[in-house]
């Protein structure tokens, strides 16, 4: 990449996060409260409806809020987290951990924290420790992991306990079922344990969407594909036994899709306009988000079994991983670049669109699709770089605008010297890839009304060929009786099976990559 030495080693603005309360006391005058929190359950409480609002403003608008505060470590945090989180929506919030007024008032409830672990489990223990898990992506899987310890010990999974308690539990099991499955780990609750049904949250319904109930299934949809297809007990299955496995995951996840009214529906192009709130359009976002996740989780893990195989469900998988990776990033013009953003849509998934993108450009760099992956890698990297700007430096993502440079840069090469030889032998070939700057993309059409050239697809070695080589060797047109057909279209997999260490992981935990405070946790 061409960058100066003092480019290439950019320095962290960073405060280590610590368990211990502010040197001062964080004042909060009382119609700022009031702000706050109003923010907080406009914004927040609808897709995640944990807290009864009534019985939570009761304590918080009291005249004996000092004495709650004191008296109850546990509702303490949970105060300063929810004015915390308002904070975000009403003054802006700071990706610098440590820095601005939100993290003032997280930081009183990071100081409770010993305070909640150590006693007896309760409701507001649970509640205190999940809302810190909205606020703070470098403890988040201790957090969500806690929170699912005291859900169940508390047996908020049964039948016999009340709304509340109902209500908190399946909040806990949609945030816990949804990070294990793409931070590819196993979940600490159990399916098979839970006795309780999904409550009914009229804040969480908009437009005549049960957006909680949608969420919910779709958590139980992954717990079951990550079961089914990425535990070490799931590389015992034979090929067979996994693509019969992986039809049912995708039978279930169209259902899922198709529950969903049409004009909100994943998979088709998002329209902002047909949602009616802020938290709507967060939570749809995040549903086509989600439902993208899971197809290119299926995708790869086809490429996989069939990685020493020519067959159309491998080619099918292909197209439908450049596809979805294409969305993904048509989706990264709607993302909200704010500090209460989460880090899976900022910076994971666009991320992930961007390397299979590479991918199948460096690997495919005469079919004609490549041209316009390369206007995808631009869009994605200048995403990147509003997204540098956005974070005031704290992360340098715009050097990911250069993987698309890297990728132009290939192509040119390779056609450099395929021009050269051609002029000096005089052929022609079919393959020239046209790539003009500044043509506009079409937006993609949904992925079952993509109508393209009945192409043969083969998976080739995962080592990507010289240049040399790739020029002096483009595609043959062969017998249309032949898997090899003319311009075929690449992917890559890891030399390595995965069944060899048993290691099928549903995906490739990359949050850390954009945690750019990953401080020893000082107690």
């Amino acid at each position: 990449m061409n960058r100066t030495d003092d480019d290439a080693k950019p320095s962290f603005r960073y405060t280590p996060i610590t368990f211990k309360g502010p040197t001062t006391p964080v004042q909060v005058p009382p119609e700022a409260a009031r702000a706050y929190i109003a923010a907080y359950f406009k914004h927040v409480h609808p897709i995640y409806p944990f807290l009864d609002r009534a019985e939570f403003e009761q304590k918080a608008f009291s005249y004996d809020l000092i004495h709650h505060l004191s008296s109850n470590a546990s509702f303490s945090a949970l105060y300063h987290t929810v004015l915390a989180l308002g904070t975000q929506y009403t003054e802006g919030g700071s990706f610098d951990a440590g820095q601005g007024k939100a993290w003032k008032l997280y930081q009183v409830a990071l100081g409770l924290f010993s305070d909640i672990l150590l006693p007896r489990e309760s409701l507001v223990n649970l509640q205190s420790i999940f809302a810190q898990n909205l606020s703070c992506i470098q403890i988040e899987q201790t957090l969500i992991s806690e929170a699912a310890r005291m859900a169940t010990a508390l047996g908020f999974n049964r039948s016999t306990m009340n709304d509340s308690a109902h209500r908190n539990f399946w909040v806990v099991y949609i945030l816990e079922k949804t990070f294990s499955f793409f931070g590819s780990c196993s979940s600490s609750i159990r399916d098979m344990d839970i006795g309780c049904p999904i409550p009914e949250i009229p804040e969480a319904v908009y437009g005549g969407v049960d957006w909680f109930y949608l969420s919910a299934r779709f958590a139980r949809l992954v717990s079951r594909a990550y079961e089914m297809l990425y535990t070490v007990s799931a590389t015992t299955k034979t090929p067979e036994e996994f693509y019969e496995s992986i039809d049912i995951v995708y039978q279930d996840l169209e259902n899922w899709r198709l529950s969903i009214p049409k004009d909100l529906r994943p998979g088709d192009t998002f329209r902002p306009e047909n949602c009616k709130s802020p938290w709507t359009i967060t939570v749809s976002l995040r549903v086509h988000f989600f439902y993208s996740s899971v197809v290119m989780s299926l995708c790869r893990l086809t490429l996989h079994l069939g990685s020493d195989t020519e067959s159309p469900r491998t080619e099918e998988a292909k197209k439908r991983l450049m596809h979805t990776a294409r969305h993904i990033i048509e989706l990264t013009h709607y993302i909200d670049l704010q500090p209460h953003t989460p880090i899976w849509i900022l910076g994971v998934m666009p991320l992930s669109a961007l390397f299979v993108l590479f991918d199948f450009v460096v690997h495919n760099p005469y079919h004609p699709e490549s041209s316009t992956n390369l206007k995808f890698l631009d869009v994605v990297g200048a995403y990147f770089t509003r997204l540098e700007y956005a974070m005031g430096g704290s992360l340098p993502s715009s050097l990911l605008a250069e993987f698309a440079l890297i990728a132009r840069q290939f192509i040119r090469d390779i056609q450099l010297g395929k021009s050269i030889r051609n002029s000096n032998t005089n052929r022609t070939t079919p393959y020239q890839l046209h790539t003009r700057e500044g043509q506009n993309i079409e937006p993609s059409k949904p992925y079952d009304q993509v109508r393209e050239p009945n192409q043969g697809l083969i998976y080739p070695p995962s080592q990507i060929p010289q240049v040399e080589q790739m020029a002096t060797a483009p595609p043959q047109l062969v017998n249309g009786g032949s898997m090899s057909y003319v311009e075929q279209l690449f992917y890559p997999t890891d030399d390595l099976q995965p069944f060899v260490t048993g290691d099928l992981g549903s995906g490739f935990d990359m949050t850390g990559l954009f945690d750019s405070v990953l401080p020893n946790f000082q107690f």
